[in-house]
C-alpha cells in the first residue's frame, strides 16, 4: 500500500491547488503500474517554515513516497522520476524560487501493518 505525503508551504494556498497536484500524483504514481486502488494520498500544511535565505518568505514542497520493501533502485527512480516531472511541472510555471523536493521510501513489510 504505497503512501503519498505531500507537505507544503502555507504561502502556497491560493497559488497552487494543491488537492488537484495530490490527485495528480496519485495518478501518475498509478500509471507507473502500481494498483491504484492501493494507493493512499494525502498532504499536510506546514504553517510555519524557513527557506534558505528566503526565510519566512521562502516557500516550500516535499513529497514522501513510502512504499512496501521489495522493488529494486531502477523501479523506484522510474517512479520518482515520474512523480518529480508532476511537481515540477505544477510549481515551477506559478511559483518562483519555491524548495521542491521528492524521497521515496521503503517501510519494512514485517513491521508494517494493514
Amino acid at each position: 500500500m504505497p503512501h503519498i505525503i505531500v507537505e507544503y508551504s502555507r504561502h502556497l494556498e491560493g497559488i497552487v491547488k494543491i488537492s488537484d497536484l495530490v490527485q495528480e500524483l496519485h495518478e501518475s504514481l498509478a500509471a507507473e503500474g502500481i494498483d491504484q486502488a492501493s494507493i493512499v494520498s494525502r498532504a499536510r500544511v506546514c504553517d510555519y517554515v524557513s527557506i534558505g535565505d528566503l526565510g519566512v518568505n521562502g516557500h516550500m514542497l516535499h513529497t514522501m513516497v513510502l512504499l512496501l520493501e521489495g522493488r529494486d533502485t531502477k523501479t523506484k527512480k522510474k517512479y520518482g522520476e515520474a512523480l518529480f516531472k508532476v511537481l515540477k511541472d505544477s510549481i515551477h510555471k506559478k511559483v518562483k524560487n519555491c524548495a521542491v523536493s521528492l524521497e521515496l521510501r521503503d517501510m519494512d513489510k514485517e513491521t508494517y501493518f494493514h
